[in-house]
């Protein structure tokens, strides 16, 4: 079961970095240490051999006689020089030669018996008479690596040297390259630690800035230090806050807008109520019902409106389709084809098919603003034509009707949010216009009032193909 509880990066970093060095210092030091063992016992057995031969060769050529007791006096002679000369420091070199020496014996045998020994307080380390080549003896406790060498049957000479001194010069040669990684390991840490911490510099001063964000206060975040890990956890939050900011002042904006339009009609709808409560007329009566009605109607066309301009400035991604235009409009001018009736309007429909794309309700939405727009103000006995042009960059939808000329100050202000130039015909909030704008820009689309033409008011809706 994985644990919730939370970890710091930065110190898992520095544990697991720290581990592996040791890890690798453990390693560096088990192979220096087989690698020095191997090469010190092939350089050191290479000396055995080869001083065994120029002894012998150089005692045959000289016709010396290892027996005569004037050899070993001045063997011996030479023993006690370094031994006195070097003490008890071991590494001290004299005029006689180097303490080490007394680590290697040199032994002759005539007849299958030692005759001469460089060491008599060493007894014979031969492996056995007919013996050649190199082995490792055991004798009062020291072991000794042996090379023995047969001048003829029954004559050889022995080399022998303390496993002991190998191995000091194998520890000594691994230490010395691992003693720098030891002695400089707390060095290195302390960089690690010093390099990870400014590394997180930045993290730490993008969680202050995030601490610092609220409802209240939404703006960018911004890092001193960029980091190519960081930019773009900086750019989403960015993007994120941005969201929260439009999401919190759409908010704001539908609460303010939502009290400021229905707190007219609800005073009204009082008004009506109590008159009718109070009413002694029957057709008086009926007169404020009515008016309760219109104003219950009222109430729900901007309530409707409020709820629909919400949602769409909510929308920062489509989910775009292909959407037939021609299928669309006419599903609008089905749906408003009653309303037209009523106010003894024609409506028309022609125009080449188009597809555009985008989200189909979002789009329907947009031209029933339009033509229901044009039905509420262009007056009884007009005529409303939707026409369909298309060109090699461009889908055009002209929504126009015969209506009355609109005035320079509508024009100006037709897109604006609540603004109604005729309120004594039509009973929304002013926003039909500006949803219709807004769904457009949501389609990269254009939609404007062109130039009064042929006595008709025109919309034009651009839809880049």
């Amino acid at each position: 079961m994985k644990s919730n509880t939370p970890y710091s990066i930065k110190r898992r970093l520095i544990i697991t970095v720290s581990l592996l060095s040791l890890v690798m210092i453990a390693l560096s030091l088990y192979f220096s240490l087989l690698f020095a063992k191997h090469e010190t016992q092939e350089v050191y057995d290479a000396r055995l051999g080869q001083t065994a031969k120029l002894f012998l060769l150089t005692t045959s050529s000289v016709g010396a006689d290892l027996t005569d007791p004037s050899i070993q006096n001045q063997f011996e002679s030479w023993m006690d020089n370094i031994r006195q000369l070097s003490g008890t420091d071991d590494d001290q070199d004299t005029p006689y030669g180097h303490p080490y020496e007394q680590n290697i014996i040199f032994q002759f045998f005539q007849n299958d018996q030692m005759v001469w020994s460089s060491d008599k307080s060493v007894g014979s380390l031969s492996p056995a008479p007919d013996f050649s080549g190199f082995d490792d003896q055991t004798l009062n406790q020291d072991k000794w690596r042996v090379f023995q060498l047969h001048a003829s049957e029954h004559d050889y000479i022995l080399v022998a040297e303390k496993h002991s001194i190998r191995q000091e010069i194998i520890s000594e040669v691994t230490l010395s390259s691992v003693l720098p990684q030891i002695v400089l390991f707390p060095l290195f840490i302390g960089i690690l630690i010093y390099v990870i911490g400014k590394s997180f510099q930045p993290i730490s001063e993008l969680r202050t800035a995030i601490s610092q964000r609220s409802i209240q206060k939404l703006d960018r975040i911004y890092v001193s230090r960029q980091t190519l890990e960081l930019s773009p956890l900086v750019d989403t939050l960015n993007n994120l806050l941005d969201q929260l900011e439009q999401a919190w002042q759409r908010e704001k904006r539908f609460t303010r807008m939502a009290a400021h339009e229905i707190k007219t009609p609800l005073t009204i709808l009082r008004l009506n109520a109590e008159n009718a409560l109070n009413s002694q007329d029957k057709a008086q009566l009926e007169q404020d019902l009515s008016n309760l009605l219109q104003g219950i109607d009222r109430t729900d066309r901007i309530l409707h409106q409020l709820l629909t301009l919400a949602k769409v400035e909510s929308i920062t991604d489509l989910e775009r389709e292909d959407v037939h235009i021609n299928g669309v409009l006419q599903s609008a001018l089905s749906d408003l084809a009653l309303l037209a009736l009523r106010n003894g309007q024609q409506l028309s429909l022609e125009g080449d098919a188009c597809t555009v794309q985008g989200d189909e309700l979002l789009i329907g939405l947009l031209f029933r603003n339009l033509i229901d727009n044009a039905i509420r103000y262009s007056g009884s006995g007009s005529k409303i034509d939707v026409v369909i042009l298309a060109s090699d960059m461009w889908y055009d939808i002209y929504v126009s009707d015969t209506g009355p000329d609109i005035s320079d100050e509508a024009k100006e202000k037709l897109f604006d949010n609540f603004y109604r130039a005729n309120t004594e015909k039509g009973d929304g909030a002013g926003l039909g216009m500006s949803i219709a704008r807004d769904i457009a820009l949501l389609h990269s689309a254009t939609i404007e009032l062109l130039p009064r033409s042929e006595d008709k008011n025109t919309f034009r809706v651009r839809f880049k193909r």
